[in-house]
């Protein structure tokens, strides 16, 4: 068995810009079972948001604003997430908005800027979690679907 694929759709799913966007569909070009795809890629994007929800905080202090260009980079990346985090913000019904935000399976509305939208906004974190997995969830199966075809069926 060759395990690159696998390791491939692990990597495109945490990568912040590609997400489920690209390994969903990688990993089916590639002609890995759908269902083992799906998991794969809905677990590993997944991922870094407990890491960015509880462990933000300590990396700020302690790694991002020590270093330069990773505080550069950092503050780039904050920055853009702040513009995002508004128009979530303005909701009264923040989790669902969460979730919906990180559901939809464009560029910059995934587990990453969700995560930190939720760190910028200081939501309760155990809640953040439960609503980025939903949205996770959601944008897994719209690309899972997409990739399969099976829009083109429906419509």
């Amino acid at each position: 068995m060759d395990i690159w694929p696998y390791i491939l759709i692990i990597l495109f799913s945490l990568v912040p810009a590609l997400e489920v966007r690209a390994s969903i569909p990688l990993g089916i070009y590639l002609g890995i079972d759908p269902f083992a795809v799906y998991i794969m890629s809905l677990l590993a994007g997944f991922s870094p948001a407990p890491l960015l929800i509880y462990g933000l905080s300590w990396l700020e202090e302690n790694i991002f604003n020590k270093h330069d260009i990773i505080k550069k980079i950092y503050s780039w990346s904050i920055e853009r997430a702040r513009r995002k985090a508004y128009s979530v913000s303005k909701s009264r019904y923040i989790f669902i908005a969460l979730a919906l935000f990180v559901g939809i399976p464009l560029p910059g509305t995934g587990v990453w800027t969700g995560s930190l939208i939720s760190y910028i906004l200081g939501l309760n974190k155990k809640k953040s979690l439960v609503a980025v997995f939903i949205g996770n969830t959601i944008a897994s199966t719209i690309v899972l679907l997409a990739s399969l075809g099976l829009f083109n069926i429906l419509i």
